[in-house]
């Protein structure tokens, strides 16, 4: 969804803090030191102070202009993920059900909602849960869930919001929270919970260390065809997630960059990870999943000369 975007303000002393926020892009040298623009603004002007980013077809998506990770992208109107835009543009009309799991502040929900018949958001935050709901919650055809995907429902587990950046957050695990970092307590939900049987759904799932726990918990819904979206981050050169997917009898692992590629080995997922700081998106499915067969058809008509 890169045509017809267009910004609005919720103030305009939001429009001032933009403006600036833009010049102060230009000097930062690297994601962090804009990250502390932006927090810093935000200490200066009215915490509430946002833009709304505007596309054609999709809800408005309300971004805080103290957001250093989601101001980024609505600076200079630059896609978003496109690789992920693809594969659900692919996937309108062949399957009902798209899942945002990891949804953060509703961005792939708003987006998928005109695309697919219903679409279920699942965010662990409390925090980021509003924004998801402030985003989202109006919309018929979406369900929200505050909840954190595991490999199965029902336990309590302690979430950690990361004091830098939202985008960061994840469940505590084996890795302690900083002494800025504030903790909660989520409960789980597993994918096959969320599927209903015998549907092939999109599900997109990015959960910040708990890839492999919530593939887990997906077991019958890849089974019966359902295509995962995932992230396998540009920092973690073994490639963990992936490994675990490629070593699944029976399924497959794709890049959606450049059209639908597979993907045959770790050393090849691997080789596409260029930026250490960027999150990288896949696509996995059993490879008789009629599902994905119709997204590679798909793909394949895009690719063709006109």
């Amino acid at each position: 969804m890169t045509a017809q975007r267009h910004l609005t303000f919720s103030s305009p002393a939001a429009r001032v803090q933009y403006a600036l926020l833009m010049g102060l892009f230009r000097c930062a040298v690297t994601r962090g030191l804009y990250g502390r623009f932006a927090r810093g603004l935000g200490k200066v002007f009215d915490p509430e102070n946002a833009v709304i980013l505007h596309e054609a077809g999709a809800a408005p998506y309300r971004i805080l202009l103290n957001d250093g990770y989601w101001t980024r992208f609505a600076l200079y109107l630059a896609p978003y993920e496109p690789e992920v835009d693809s594969v659900l543009r692919a996937a309108s009309g062949a399957t009902p059900l798209f899942c945002d799991l990891g949804a953060n502040m509703g961005y792939w929900t708003t987006r998928a909602a005109p695309l697919f018949e219903r679409v279920i958001a699942v965010e662990a935050s409390a925090r980021t849960f509003e924004g998801l709901r402030g985003n989202a919650g109006t919309l018929s055809n979406v369900t929200l869930h505050r909840a954190a995907i595991h490999a199965g429902s029902g336990q309590v587990l302690t979430f950690v919001n990361t004091h830098l950046s939202h985008a960061s957050a994840r469940l505590m695990g084996d890795l302690p929270a900083n002494a800025q970092d504030q903790t909660e307590t989520v409960t789980t939900l597993a994918i096959d919970d969320l599927v209903p049987p015998g549907t092939a759904a999109v599900i997109k799932l990015d959960v910040e260390g708990a890839e492999i726990a919530a593939i887990s918990g997906a077991a019958r819904a890849i089974a019966e065809g359902s295509v995962l979206i995932y992230e396998d981050h540009g920092n973690d050169r073994a490639c963990m997630v992936s490994a675990h997917l490629l070593a699944q009898p029976g399924l497959s692992v794709y890049s959606s960059e450049n059209g639908l590629i597979a993907m045959p080995d770790v050393a090849t997922i691997r080789a596409l990870k260029r930026d250490p700081f960027k999150g990288y998106n896949f696509v996995a499915a059993h490879a008789e999943s009629p599902l994905l067969a119709q997204l590679i058809q798909s793909f394949a008509k895009s690719a063709k000369p006109r």
